[in-house]
């Protein structure tokens, strides 16, 4: 089941992160999107124990997207013959162009042990036949070896690669494989950190002390508005807007495409910063209206570097 703080409409947009991903033909496991054109998924789902695989294509609900060899980063990218893949066991796959879709965001740390989580993918051990979206729901129990375990129910072939969400819709790991595809013993998780880092490799979106600073990706910039609570509500999420315009000197709100779940109105809010005429204008004037909004949240500060650095810098401002 999706937590119980999830509603219909999250439960909707975060399916639609989700991906199919499909070598030679042949469906290998799930994925999910993180960034426009970006999808991390298993290692082992692209690369087996026997290094690049065949033809590799994500299959989402905007159609096919084929992924060249050279667009596939896979972190190691071949196995070792053992039973497991080895650790990290990430995989991120670029397709060009590709932008009109969710991404889901990544949370601000590790989940403690007792935390209840919802694993998103695709498998086949559904009652409908075929590929069909696939949903488990599992319990953090803590670290084994460098990956976590998870119990609950039955890890199934297909869900390697999923995303892992807590109950605020937001990614705290990647699922590995399972202890037992006989048996409800759940399995294992990639952990938040590894992601983290593999995204930051994979995309270059940290900073270097020695080198230019990076603009943040869309989902980095969801992810930070994801961590204000008053993001939930969707009246809040209006009067943002509303100051949006006001200090654009707009004599209407700031016209962003309405969605339901909070994720998706987000990301369209984002992406429509983006397209604005001034995206500087448009993104700084988004922080100064969250300012105004909630003066005291401690997640300013993280919007405010992001923002800077999509900017070019708060100095002179």
């Amino acid at each position: 089941m999706i937590p119980s703080t999830l509603g219909r409409g999250d439960s909707d947009a975060l399916h639609r992160c989700v991906v199919q991903v499909y070598a030679g033909g042949v469906f290998r496991g799930s994925g999910f999107l993180v960034a426009p054109g970006l999808v991390v998924t298993a290692a082992h789902v692209i690369r087996g124990k026997s290094g690049p695989a065949a033809q590799v294509i994500v299959e989402h609900a905007s159609g096919s997207h084929p992924v060249a060899e050279e667009d596939i980063r896979a972190e190691p990218n071949a196995g070792d013959g053992s039973r497991f893949y080895p650790y990290p066991d990430l995989a991120a796959l670029s397709v060009a162009g590709w932008r009109d879709h969710p991404v889901a965001a990544l949370a601000a740390g590790e989940a403690e042990p007792g935390t209840k989580v919802t694993a998103l993918g695709y498998s086949t051990h559904t009652p409908s036949p075929g590929v069909q979206p696939d949903t488990l729901a599992l319990q953090v129990v803590g670290r084994s070896g460098a990956f976590i375990r998870v119990i609950g129910d039955g890890v199934r072939e297909g869900m390697s690669g999923s995303m892992l969400l807590d109950a605020n819709g937001l990614i705290r790991g990647v699922l590995k494989g399972s202890r037992s595809y006989q048996g409800d013993q759940g399995g294992w998780f990639i952990p938040l950190g590894a992601l983290s880092a593999f995204l930051g490799e994979a995309t270059s979106t940290r900073d270097s002390p020695a080198g230019p600073v990076v603009a943040p990706s869309d989902a980095e910039l969801v992810q930070a508005l994801m961590a204000f609570p008053a993001m939930m509500r969707a009246d809040s999420r209006y009067d943002l807007l509303d100051k949006i315009g006001d200090h654009l000197g707009l004599p209407h709100s700031f016209e962003v495409e309405d969605r339901p779940d909070r994720r998706d109105h987000l990301y369209r809010m984002v992406r429509r910063c983006r397209h604005y005429r001034d995206e500087a204008a448009a993104l700084r004037a988004l922080y100064t209206a969250m300012e105004e909004l909630v003066p005291y949240d401690g997640a300013l500060d993280r919007l405010r570097t992001l923002i800077g650095r999509a900017t070019g810098g708060w100095e002179g401002r």
